[in-house]
Order: structure tokens, then sequence, then C-alpha cells
């Protein structure tokens, strides 16, 4: 139980190194900072045209009003801040560390290899448009719909987005290790980011069956649903076990996945 403690407290004191040199890097290229918060802004301003319309228009879809609807799409951005600035750039990278021999060294440092490939960069620019319009939009949302303000149901917000981003962060790793095999995985983020963008819109639009299989089989739309599926009251019993279950699974098959990975990975050289 010691050595536990131990190793969480190590993981962590390496985490905050790791957030303070990416900060550092980012202050000492301001440009590449500035640039690539200035092309999420623009991009975010385009995702959300559409979030003006259907308030202009004023109509619900399957049942989603306007105001659920900005929920959900609230919700999703700031699913994306989450993703952009923690996990996208080193999982992209997973594959270049894999040519190069950069895995190699990681695999000689005393901490999870897995959690230096995961972890080693914090991208500070693009999180930031997406955090704060995520935000606003679910503020004004909850306004809107006269949701309770109370610090558990707040908290129980919270923690089903922590749930969507483990789930998010296993889901979306998964196919980045058959990088160990490829050896380039450009088709297979293709895909994720593709599988990534069916959560533009509330999961209700779909039909039954693609809904469960984003749910329970491939959970692409569990990541950013489910906390709007809980502020809506949308929430049945087997849901909300599923919110707990969801990324034990995940979190295990990644584990055991990356394991089998390591295990047959000889090095850049061979």
């Amino acid at each position: 139980m010691d050595y536990n403690v131990r190793e969480i407290w190590k993981h962590m004191r390496v985490y905050y190194r790791f957030a303070k040199n990416s900060l550092i890097g980012y202050m000492e290229y301001r440009a590449n900072f500035y640039s690539s918060l200035t092309m999420e802004f623009v991009f975010l301003f385009t995702k959300l045209v559409y979030v003006l319309f259907v308030f202009r228009l004023g109509i619900e879809i399957n049942g989603i009003t306007p105001d659920q609807m900005l929920i959900f799409t609230g919700t999703y951005t700031l699913m994306i801040a989450i993703y952009t600035g923690l996990f996208m750039d080193n999982f992209y990278a997973l594959s270049g560390h894999i040519r190069n021999g950069m895995l190699d060294m990681y695999l000689t440092k005393p901490v999870s290899t897995q959690f230096m490939i995961s972890f080693r960069h914090i991208n500070f620019a693009l999180p930031l448009p997406n955090l704060i319009a995520g935000i606003t939009m679910v503020v004004i949302a909850w306004q809107r719909l006269e949701l309770s303000t109370s610090p558990l149901y707040i908290a129980a917000y919270i923690g089903v987005i922590i749930s969507g981003a483990i789930v998010a962060y296993s889901v979306l790793l998964l196919p980045q290790i058959l990088a160990f095999w490829t050896v380039k995985s450009g088709a297979i983020t293709e895909i994720m980011d593709k599988s990534w963008e069916l959560n533009n819109m509330p999961m209700y639009i779909y039909p039954n069956w693609l809904r469960r299989l984003g749910l329970y089989v491939l959970p692409v739309l569990f990541m950013t649903n489910m906390p709007a599926v809980y502020l809506i009251d949308r929430l049945d019993v087997f849901l909300a076990i599923w919110i707990f279950v969801a990324p034990v699974l995940t979190l295990i098959a990644v584990r055991l996945f990356w394991s089998f990975a390591i295990k047959r990975y000889a090095s850049a050289s061979s």
C-alpha cells in the first residue's frame, strides 16, 4: 500500500514538471502560442454557427429543446478542451516516438512508459477558446433551464465529465497503439477524429442501433454526451451504472493492449 502511494505521488510530481516545462516552452515561443490561439478561435466560431442557427429557429430535435442543445454543445466543447489540452499532442506523437527511437529512452525511465507517452506535453493554447466557450454555453443553458445550483448537483456534473474524460483517454489511445505494428497511424487518427465528430450533435439524433454501439461497444458517444444527459434528466439506472463501469473497463482494455504491445516491441534499431 505504501509503495502504491509513493508511486502515485512520484507520478504527480513528474506531471507537475511536465506542465511546468510545457508552459515555459509556450512562454519562450509566444508567437506559436498566439497563432494557435487565434486559429482555434476561428475554428470554434465556425463550429458555433449551427448553434446560433438552431436558437434562431427555435426547433426541437427528437425532443431536445434549443436550451438543452446548448447543454450538449457546451459540454462537447468542454471535452474538446480537455482532449486537446491533455491528450491530443501526446497521442499523435506516439508513432513518431516509435520511428525515431524516443520510445527506447522512455522505457529506461523510472516511471510508467504509458504515463510518459500519454502526458508528456500539455497544450495551453488550443484548450483556452474551447474552455471559455464551453463554460459560457453551459452556464447560459443552466440558467435558462433553471437547473439546480447546489454544490452536490454541480459536483455530480463535473464527476460525469471526469468519467467521460477517462473514457476519451482510453478509447482514443487504443487505436494509436496500433502504431507499434503499422508505424504510421495517420489513417487511424483520421478515423478516430471523424468518430469524435459524431458528438457535434446530441446522440438522440442517431438511430437506436448506432446509439447503443457508440455507448457500449465503441463508446465515442459516451465521452461528451453523458454529462449533458445527466443535466437534462434523461439518465436511467443502467446509464447511471455505466458512468462508473465504462471508465474502469476502458482503462483496463487500454492498459492490457499497451502491455501487449510493449512486450512485443523490440526497439527502433531492430
